[in-house]
């Protein structure tokens, strides 16, 4: 009787889950979309951030060099 109780149980919760969402074929939410354009925003205002300081220090050399030169 246990047995048959545990499952009707099982085979009643089975039947009231809700069904699994259907596959979009790579359709993306649109605020993932946002989510991953504002990511790649980011990583290159890192990239451009990081090469402002080897431009500065490009530039500081050139002037040196330049100077020193006219003298």
């Amino acid at each position: 009787m246990r047995l048959f109780l545990a499952t009707l149980v099982l085979a009643m919760g089975l039947g009231l889950t809700p069904p699994a969402p259907a596959q979009d074929n790579g359709a993306v939410h649109p605020e993932i979309q946002k989510a991953n354009a504002q990511r790649e925003k980011i990583e290159r205002r890192e990239r451009l951030l990081m090469l402002f300081p080897a431009g500065v220090l490009g530039l500081t050399i050139a002037l040196i060099v330049i100077t020193r030169r006219r003298k």
